[in-house]
């Protein structure tokens, strides 16, 4: 291979400076296409503290509170652990939530869920990528949507105890697992949203807050009730043993005279020290109902919002001009590049297109002369 020096490099990309711009045309024809086909992204980011359950100090400081003797006995804590709001996020359900709760207004003011706005196109604005996708590589889906075959298996619909979704809704929540991350890190949480359009962006990141805080409080409710359940039948059954051993001390009281003294006084120690653990135990009952009581009574929100969530006014993904910029780059380079190499290419290929374009001896020759 002949080797150039600066001026002969130089000298031969002029002489092919057409071919050069050909290819940089090429590419930035390229670049606008993908330009045209690509969709803007709208990121909306919302920070909050989840709520933590109770330290040693806040449980010791209810306990003198409730001049309680022993600290160590404590509920089952219903505040629910923030490592598991991802989860909470991606099940499966609370997905089936997010995509019916409104995210737009129509035309006359009715509410528009993601569903609706995703499967049909009056609520998005016209896109030539989407378009083109509809009827290229998505024909076979938007075939069968024509056909009427949105809907789930007759047979599966029927059984009530499965979470059935149709083909509408496996888009919807497709979306969702593309565009919404929740980060748990020690002191705070991140909600990253991402969709085509800034206001759907903000009012999904809305509702999927709205409804995480709905849930955990749920949560926390119901954890409250269940505990509140079991310390009242346990209550009432400790009630019942108190009455069962005042009865059998009254018992004794009234036929003392038929037994020995030295058996009514073993009888009658037995028979309140029992008394006296249940009594603990009533009162230690009482004690945790009281608390329950002030759980119940706290309105203490599950997080405080650092960052509220706003529309974003800027597309998060790469801007339009650089897309253009990077194609118009590539293509001088790729223009330079074949250049230099399409000749010795053509001279070992022997191909005759190739030789009739890049002749390399008639190069040479010139070079000679």
């Amino acid at each position: 291979m002949q080797e150039f020096d600066v001026t002969d490099l130089i000298r031969l990309l002029w002489k092919r400076k057409s071919f050069i711009l050909k290819t940089t045309l090429i590419c930035l024809c390229l670049g606008v296409l993908v330009v045209l086909l690509s969709h803007k992204q709208y990121t909306s980011v919302s920070t909050f503290i989840p709520q933590k359950p109770r330290t040693n100090s806040d449980q010791r400081a209810l306990d003198a509170y409730l001049q309680k003797e022993n600290p160590n006995i404590y509920e089952t804590n219903e505040i629910l652990n923030a490592n598991l709001y991802p989860q909470v996020v991606e099940n499966i359900s609370f997905r089936k939530k997010i995509i019916y709760m409104p995210v737009c207004e129509g035309h006359n003011g009715e509410k528009i869920s993601l569903v609706e706005y995703l499967s049909s196109n009056k609520y998005r604005p016209f896109h030539l990528g989407q378009w083109i996708r509809k009827y290229t590589i998505d024909l076979p889906a938007t075939i069968r949507m024509a056909n009427g075959e949105d809907t789930v298996n007759e047979n599966t619909g029927k059984d009530t105890s499965l979470i059935t979704l149709s083909r509408r809704e496996k888009q919807a929540i497709d979306m969702l697992q593309k565009g919404v991350t929740l980060w748990i890190g020690e002191d705070n949480a991140l909600l990253n949203v991402t969709t085509e359009d800034p206001l759907i962006t903000a009012r999904l990141a809305q509702n999927i807050l709205s409804l995480l805080k709905e849930e955990v409080t749920n949560y926390r409710s119901t954890k409250i009730e269940e505990q509140w359940a079991f310390l009242k039948q346990q209550q009432e059954i400790a009630i019942q043993e108190l009455e069962s051993k005042r009865k059998e001390m009254t018992n004794l009281q009234t036929t003392q005279h038929s037994f020995p003294t030295q058996n009514i006084d073993i009888t009658k120690s037995f028979l309140l020290a029992e008394y006296q653990q249940i009594f603990n135990n009533y009162q230690n009952l009482n004690q945790r109902l009281e608390r329950l009581k002030l759980k119940k009574q706290d309105t203490t929100p599950v997080f405080t919002m650092l960052e509220e969530i706003y529309v974003p006014y800027q597309a998060s993904n790469t801007k339009q001009g650089i897309i253009i910029t990077a194609f118009v780059a590539l293509g001088l380079f790729l223009g330079m590049v074949l250049v230099i190499t399409l000749p010795y290419i053509a001279e070992i290929t022997r191909s005759k297109f190739l030789i009739h374009h890049f002749p390399v001896k008639e190069d040479q020759e010139k070079d000679v002369k």
